[in-house]
């Protein structure tokens, strides 16, 4: 068996610009903050939660609440809802993104996860609009269960042990993500990684990058004519 587990934004879903869009937004209305960086991937933890940890150390001297995070979430997704009303294919699909993660659910040696550094339920959201199924994960973790990425993979990781009775093989996991944190984090976990071809990896010439799903069996022991 091997574990295969997906970030989202940039990912299986092409929604980035949407996403600091609508996230910048919800800052400056719901927590007033103003002055502040919008090159989110600067942040120590490119997350949703630990974007906003770091904001509020840097301009109130304290982490938020619940009560605060749960604000937040709410606005967010009026703003997301909003964009896509106004204009659907801000929200879509990373090419074959849907078809490809189908076809691996069929996949008996394959248990599959989703890890991301965006909230569930924008996550959920997003994912509907671009039409990706989820039903048939084995495990997801989000922002709330952590701020680092590389603990939000780690428990989606421990949940997937969990489900399946096993306490998988790191050699066994693949993580598949957009962004530089996302290499870094499997990179500190010592899981292997395969990059969505873009800007953000340019600089990593020695890992695998793939610009359209259908390549993605070449890489994680499939034969071409098991995913389709």
């Amino acid at each position: 068996m091997k574990y295969i587990i997906f970030d989202i934004d940039g990912t299986l879903t092409d929604t980035t610009a949407t996403d600091d869009q609508c996230f910048t937004q919800a800052l400056e209305e719901v927590f007033h903050f103003k002055n502040f960086s919008t090159e989110y991937g600067d942040y120590t933890n490119t997350t949703d939660s630990g974007i906003i940890d770091q904001l509020f150390r840097e301009q109130l001297g304290r982490s938020f609440t619940w009560q605060e995070r749960n604000h937040f979430i709410r606005r967010f997704c009026e703003l997301l809802e909003q964009a896509y009303k106004k204009q659907p294919g801000c929200i879509s699909e990373i090419n074959n993104a849907g078809r490809t993660l189908k076809a691996l659910y069929r996949q008996t040696n394959l248990s599959i996860g989703l890890a991301t550094g965006g909230w569930q339920e924008s996550a959920q959201f997003k994912l509907r609009c671009a039409g990706i199924p989820i039903q048939r994960h084995t495990a997801a973790s989000f922002a709330q269960d952590a701020m680092a990425r590389n603990e939000i993979i780690s428990d989606t990781i421990r949940k997937m042990d969990t489900y399946n009775g096993v306490k998988m093989e790191l050699s066994e996991i693949v993580y598949i993500g957009d962004g530089n944190w996302d290499y870094l984090a499997a990179k500190q976990l010592g899981i292997n990684f395969i990059g969505i071809e873009n800007k953000r990896l340019d600089h990593l010439s020695e890992i695998i990058k793939i610009s359209d799903y259908d390549h993605l069996h070449r890489h994680i022991g499939l034969q071409t004519n098991t995913i389709g």
